[in-house]
């Protein structure tokens, strides 16, 4: 008879296991440490005596603004500095002009005006010029004359007070450190790089995927890099460059190579090089190794360098464009195989326990900051302009907020002016918030006697806004405590509570205005405005890149092509972020698939683009280049690129350029007549294989260009145009 089966009950120690193994989600610890520093915040100076506890809390709400990232010293310590050159200047300016206030808040707009262009073009934690623009309004007490300086020192040590007690509480409570992800994007990057190679021979319509998703990993690796933190990696931000830079190289070399395999002779590489089979095999295990190396620290067996043993009388036998392929795509093997090698000896390195050493990068890193972006600057206009508007509400009313109301609508515009973020869902949100701060002002702020209360009334207060609500929307909820005005001791004025929501409510009216005046900020208007430029960038870039060959290079160009490089690919995010915001039901033109799709394929030709320019830049001396595009005077890409930039249509520009079939014909037939009279002494190998890479590039920007305009044919962007009203 089989014997029962007995229940074992669970022992001590497996009770403990699964008590341990139970974790709190990531937004609830935020939530809980946030709050807890907003309550103390209040209840710390509120024991000791200290006045302006709000600016404390403010400073709070402000860095939290950011979400949960990680905190510490080295950035609470940033913040700090960046919150004493902001007392500094403010007080410096009030030195300057003690009795002359207008000459004040001129100085005064212009000063925090370049501080929120900072925050705007900043990639990092712009929370640190942010407080720098903060500081310089709050240290200003309302244009009184006495004791101005003691008000500013209080308003100073408040505001690092806040600092201090969000980083102390973000470092010693479920400290959360974001990882310096520059290893792992590396690693990402080499398996995309695995995935094209390995499906290079396959349709264009299937490569396209890969091209992307090298293209989408390219640029979260060097934003990775842009915004590495340096204490929690033990490489330097030289050597984070020069693993950007190898990789960049590599996907360049893929991308080539997977337009090569194009060629009839793709299929039987081994016939003309005999050894091509050990370096197609070499490279597959470096990939494979590669993608091992950094997950499980494990060494990558180095190769010998690969020389192609050609069959130079096979090779004859091609014809000489063929031949040119021929060789401009094995010397790409070759050139594949030892950035390769050179990545696998980085990666050693950076796995092995002895400390990281390898040859750096000439290249310099990517900057930090997105200088002179459009949207950034008509951005810093408006708050210049919400900085007037709210002064002269605040000369001409005297609000019970006093300049408070200047400073908040003036910072918060940062997080309104072309934004997604709109005024009128922040007025929803301050509204439930006024409902339940009217609550808690009439029903629990009365009955509050003693700190323990005061701070667990504080503390669930805030966990409301920062749990329940996103945190850049959580700072418009927890502006409901600031209307409450709490202090120590506690008076309570009704009438006082509704002139302060009055006032709140008003700086959130400035805000709207300002969203839809002087700039428009409606989707559709600014998704036609940035495909424009899009083009016209675009086209800067390429009559650059022709100038610079011919010799036509003037300084005027250069400064455009430098901008147009460093903007292209901000246009097309941009792009993309507006598209997604067009209201489908009100355009019903207008599919916002095809929209999105379109702007996908924008991206590539943008990818394609600037690699082409880069090469050009790189062969400005290339004997044949310069003859081919100094007697290639017909149709160029860039005046058909300058048309769709004025906002042209599709069927509004000339017919010529709806041939595709013919422009790639014509192509052709110039590059054989450009070729009908090389002799191969007169050229060096190297020059005719840069060529031949070069023409590769032209003809796949063609290529991705004709795939946007196919969807230009069927987008109907006049109906973008129509007025909604």
């Amino acid at each position: 008879m089989r014997e029962a089966v007995q229940e074992v009950k669970p022992s001590l120690s497996d009770r403990l296991d699964i008590l341990l193994s139970f974790t709190l989600s990531d937004k609830f610890k935020f939530a809980v440490k946030t709050s807890l520093a907003m309550a103390l915040a209040y209840i710390i100076p509120f024991s000791q005596g200290w006045a302006q506890a709000q600016t404390a809390a403010i400073t709070i709400m402000l860095i939290a603004v950011a979400g949960p990232v990680s905190d510490s010293i080295t950035k609470g310590l940033l913040r700090v500095i960046g919150t004493i050159i902001g007392a500094i200047i403010g007080m410096s300016l009030i030195a300057l002009f003690p009795q002359d206030r207008e000459l004040y808040l001129i100085a005064l707009s212009l000063c925090v005006s370049m501080a929120l262009y900072l925050t705007r073009a900043y990639k990092g934690d712009n929370t640190i010029f942010m407080l720098t623009a903060v500081t310089m309004m709050m240290v200003f007490q309302n244009g009184k004359v006495d004791d101005v300086f003691i008000y500013g020192i209080n308003k100073t040590f408040m505001t690092i007070f806040g600092i201090a007690l969000y980083t102390f509480i973000g470092i010693f409570l479920w400290p959360v450190r974001v990882k310096d992800n520059t290893l792992e994007q590396t690693h990402a990057m080499i398996a995309a790089q695995s995935e094209l190679y390995r499906h290079q021979d396959d349709e264009a319509a299937k490569r396209k995927t890969y091209y992307e998703a090298l293209q989408t990993q390219e640029k979260a690796l060097e934003t990775a890099v842009t915004a590495a933190i340096n204490e929690t990696e033990s490489l330097s931000s030289e050597q984070k460059n020069t693993l950007l830079q190898d990789q960049k190289k590599i996907n360049e070399l893929l991308i080539l190579l997977s337009y090569h395999d194009e060629a009839h002779f793709a299929s039987d590489y081994t016939y003309y090089v005999s050894n091509f089979k050990r370096a197609d095999a070499e490279i597959q295990r470096l990939f494979e190794a590669l993608n091992e190396a950094i997950p499980k620290q494990k060494p990558i067996g180095i190769p010998e360098k690969w020389v192609a043993d050609y069959d130079s009388e096979k090779i004859a036998e091609l014809s000489y464009i063929d031949r040119a392929a021929f060789t401009a795509t094995i010397l790409d093997i070759s050139k594949l195989h030892q950035a390769l090698r050179t990545l696998a000896i980085k990666i050693n390195a950076v796995t092995s326990p002895y400390p990281t050493t390898f040859a750096l990068s000439s290249k310099a890193s990517p900057s930090k900051f997105s200088w002179f972006d459009v949207e950034d600057m008509k951005g810093t206009l408006i708050s210049f302009f919400i900085f007037w508007a709210t002064t002269a509400f605040w000369v001409l009313v005297n609000p019970p907020a006093g300049f408070l109301v200047v400073t908040l609508a003036t910072v918060m515009s940062v997080l309104t002016t072309f934004s997604p973020l709109k005024p009128s869902l922040l007025i929803i949100i301050f509204t439930l918030s006024f409902i339940f701060a009217t609550l808690m002002y009439i029903f629990v702020l009365p009955h509050v006697l003693y700190s323990w209360e005061l701070f667990l009334f504080l503390f669930f207060y805030a966990f409301i806004g920062f749990y329940f609500i996103k945190p850049m929307l959580s700072i418009f909820f927890l502006l409901g405590m600031a209307v409450l005005g709490l202090g120590n001791p506690m008076y309570y004025n009704f009438n006082l509570f509704l002139l302060i929501l009055f006032v709140f409510y008003l700086f959130l009216f400035v805000l709207l205005l300002f969203y839809y005046i002087p700039f428009s900020t409606k989707p559709e208007v600014l998704f036609l405005k940035l495909k424009n430029r899009f083009f016209r960038l675009s086209s800067n870039l390429i009559r650059r890149s022709v100038n610079l060959v011919r010799g036509q290079g003037t300084f005027w160009g250069n400064l455009e092509a430098r901008y147009s490089e460093t903007q292209l690919f901000n246009s097309v995010k941009k792009m993309q972020l507006w598209a997604s915001k067009v209201d489908e039901s009100y355009f019903h033109e207008i599919d916002k698939g095809t929209l999105m799709l379109f702007t996908k394929n924008c991206e590539t030709f943008a990818y394609l683009l600037q690699m082409m320019y880069r090469h050009d830049k790189n062969n400005v001396n290339n004997p044949l280049l310069k003859r081919f595009l100094s007697d290639h005077v017909e149709h160029s890409i860039s005046e058909l690129l300058e048309n769709y930039a004025k906002g042209k249509s599709v069927h509004e520009v000339d017919d010529y350029w709806h041939d595709e079939t013919g422009i790639e014909q014509k192509i052709e037939q110039h590059l054989e007549t450009a070729l009908s009279f090389l002799k191969a002494d007169d050229y060096s190998q190297s020059d005719i294989i840069a060529f031949y890479e070069n023409i590769a590039l032209r003809r796949n920007v063609w290529i991705s260009f004709l795939t946007c305009q196919k969807q230009m044919q069927v987008l109907q962007f006049t109906a973008l145009k129509e007025s909604r009203f």
